[in-house]
């Protein structure tokens, strides 16, 4: 792990560095950080730059195949439900009258907003949460809590739960609205798509508007569809997803 920690904090800032400095770095965060980061060998510029440095790594190691995983998801569900992915585009067709969406569309966009949350839901990218210790004892409904347990969130229930979400394996966007408008009354993917209390995820705005900006721009200029076979008829999908830690669609 410390190898990994020490491939992703310094030898990638440091390649940025080395390409801002050459001339030849695109546009990211990490360079936006180094614009503007004191040039000298003061010890508060040091620390700025550790606390930048490791806000690059984090960003990196915690999304960059949370978020594949979630697009991946989106992909999938749109080939299995050609009538939702018609539904947004119809969405987007009458809000954007033949422009690309922007982030000010947003909240013109309600279907798809109902989308995104489906998709957080439906296939949640950590079915167990990253585990938690319990720094003191305590109880919650009726089960006695040692300090020092491990406790793991089960997202993938909670996510799943028919009492809240009716035909919980059924990617269904309406499910989130009413009357046209998100439904507030509904239990919102983000209680555990992104982590629990004091742990939750610090970046979980990233992929939320990473999600939105990939689905909006696909759905506008693209139809998605299963493969075709060599007799041209459509190959069947199955919603498998990988084992493990991280979720990933087969």
């Amino acid at each position: 792990w410390s190898y990994i920690n020490s491939i992703v904090a310094n030898s990638l800032w440091n390649s940025v560095k080395e390409r801002m400095e050459a001339g030849t770095a695109k546009p990211c965060i990490a360079t936006a950080m180094l614009e503007d980061l004191l040039d000298d060998d003061s010890a508060e510029s040091k620390e700025e730059e550790t606390v930048r440095r490791g806000a690059c790594a984090n960003g990196f190691l915690g999304g960059a195949d949370t978020t594949v995983s979630l697009v991946t998801s989106f992909f999938m569900a749109m080939a299995l439900y050609p009538d939702v992915q018609k539904k947004a585009q119809a969405e987007l067709d009458q809000v954007l009258g033949g422009r690309l969406p922007e982030f000010s569309d947003r909240p013109s966009l309600p279907y798809v907003n109902a989308l995104l949350k489906e998709s957080e839901r439906w296939q949640p990218v950590f079915p167990l949460a990253i585990a938690h210790m319990s720094s003191n004892a305590d109880e919650y409904d009726g089960y006695y809590i040692p300090k020092g347990t491990y406790v793991i969130g089960n997202a993938w229930s909670i996510l799943h739960d028919p009492e809240f979400y009716k035909d919980p394996l059924v990617f269904n966007p309406d499910r989130f609205l009413k009357d046209g408008e998100i439904d507030p009354s509904v239990r919102d993917p983000n209680v555990a798509s992104f982590g629990f209390g004091r742990r939750i995820c610090p970046g979980r705005f990233f992929p939320d508007a990473s999600l939105y900006s990939t689905v909006t721009h696909v759905l506008t200029v693209f139809d998605i569809k299963p493969n075709l076979d060599e007799n041209g008829k459509e190959i069947g999908i199955k919603p498998d997803m990988t084992d493990g830690l991280l979720s990933i669609p087969m």
